[in-house]
């Protein structure tokens, strides 16, 4: 018997698990899904058949389990998934069917793609990274580890996002723009140039709100 637990419950932990739903129909991959949160009431107000069976913190990774972390925050998932990955938690990619990934991309272990994203040519997309619904990668981008893209983001050709990289919904990197690590672009962004490491800039185009 396998089972998916996903970590977090919260909205993108719930979308996610909609996905895998919608993956389950095109492959059948598992036989039961839970959910794994530290607040045991996050799914009081909401219908889903799975439930949640276990805090994130006291996890024990059991045989024949698989997790994926749906959280989008990547300081969060930077906590968390490095601590599971020393249990020794074994992680799944969650890919939603009707995502386009060509054939050259690279996936790492742990990362959610959402619906209708398109991941192009020579792409790659490090672990536990989300590529959230619509989100279009373009040629030779690369993804580092533990990065949130959040919907309709574009990442043009060559473009690059170090690990632990944010983007607000609708973000835009123009072609061999270099995003540093744990750096957040804000929703709506057009990002021009390169954004130094633990910088959130926004606007049209994107300048610097915060830096270390």
């Amino acid at each position: 018997m396998k089972t998916l637990l996903i970590v977090g419950a919260g909205g993108l932990g719930r979308e996610t698990y909609q996905w895998v739903l919608d993956q389950e129909k095109a492959e059948k991959r598992w036989d039961d899904i839970g959910f794994l949160d530290d607040d045991p009431h996050a799914l009081d107000n909401y219908k889903l058949s799975a439930k949640i069976v276990g805090t994130v913190k006291d996890y024990e990774p059991k045989a024949g389990e698989e997790v994926v972390c749906a959280i989008g925050d990547a300081e969060v998932i930077a906590g968390i998934c490095p601590d599971l990955l020393e249990k020794g938690a074994d992680f799944a990619t969650v890919i939603h069917p009707t995502a386009l990934l060509a054939d050259t991309c690279e996936i790492g272990k742990g990362v959610i793609v959402g619906p209708y994203a398109i991941i192009s040519t020579d792409a790659k997309i490090a672990d536990f990274s989300v590529v959230n619904s619509y989100v279009s990668v373009g040629h030779d981008v690369s993804v580092g580890k533990g990065c949130v893209i959040s919907g309709f983001s574009d990442l043009m050709g060559f473009s690059a996002l170090e690990e632990g990289v944010f983007l607000g919904s609708g973000a835009r990197l123009l072609p061999s723009v270099r995003v540093a690590a744990n750096a957040r672009i804000g929703a709506g962004s057009i990002v021009l140039k390169n954004v130094k490491a633990n910088t959130t800039v926004f606007g049209n185009p994107a300048k610097i709100i915060s830096a270390p």
